[in-house]
């Protein structure tokens, strides 16, 4: 297979509808979704699985190193890729799958997209192509992320509450905030030198008397933000 062809079929599985498997074919490739919360930033494992429907051992050929590559997609295009900078390495791979369920791979997501930036919320498309040379199963998993909490309520929450806010950068009196349409509330750190525009930031909540303070765990510039010169964390 020749670069320009390795490339074509690469392409392919970005753009391809997704492969409704049956059980009427030899291998069917399985892939599950896994994550703890449906929130902006919270990460997500993808599990692929084959099942070898047949009595015996049956041998699966790739044209390179990668044996799958998983897309994140939002209205049809991709947003996040595990080939983005990754070139593939052009050397024939083998795999005996035997009868049975056979666990692949996995992988955790950590929620940005390729840019760095935080999902938008709404519903994406996880679609995961196996690149072999004749099985090129292609599996959409649905997964939806949820509105940010206001900051106006996240104020309320018992202490040690893991969730995730979005807002712009304050400093007032010394004390650093983020604020939203709700209101504003303490952080434990600054989101960079200077930070402009939305971020999305997920934590939780430290409570010492009155006194609430947001504990930053991860952030990133939203979605539809001009991206500040910082790197996300």
């Amino acid at each position: 297979m020749t670069r320009t062809e390795l490339l074509a079929v690469l392409a392919a599985a970005i753009a391809a509808p997704s492969a409704r498997p049956s059980h009427a074919q030899p291998i069917v490739a399985e892939v599950t979704l896994e994550r703890d919360a449906d929130e902006l930033l919270a990460p997500f494992t993808v599990a692929i699985a084959l099942d070898n429907t047949t009595g015996g051992v049956v041998r699966l050929e790739f044209p390179t190193a990668d044996l799958f590559r998983i897309d994140v997609i939002r209205d049809d295009s991709p947003v996040w890729s595990s080939l983005t900078n990754h070139k593939p390495i052009p050397v024939n791979r083998q795999i005996d799958v035997p009868p049975g369920r056979l666990k692949l791979a996995s992988m955790t997501i950590d929620g940005t997209t390729d840019d760095r930036r935080a999902y938008a919320p709404g519903r994406y498309t996880v679609r995961v192509a196996m690149l072999g040379t004749t099985f090129g199963v292609i599996v959409d998993k649905q997964i939806d992320f949820a509105e940010p909490a206001a900051i106006a309520d996240v104020a309320k929450l018992k202490a040690g509450t893991v969730v995730t806010i979005a807002g712009e950068q304050t400093v007032v009196g010394g004390i650093v905030q983020l604020h939203d349409a709700t209101g504003a509330i303490r952080m434990s750190r600054s989101l960079g030198i200077r930070p402009t525009g939305v971020f999305v930031v997920r934590g939780f909540l430290d409570a010492s008397g009155d006194d609430r303070t947001f504990d930053v765990g991860r952030f990133a510039p939203a979605f539809d933000s001009p991206r500040p010169s910082p790197s996300p964390d």
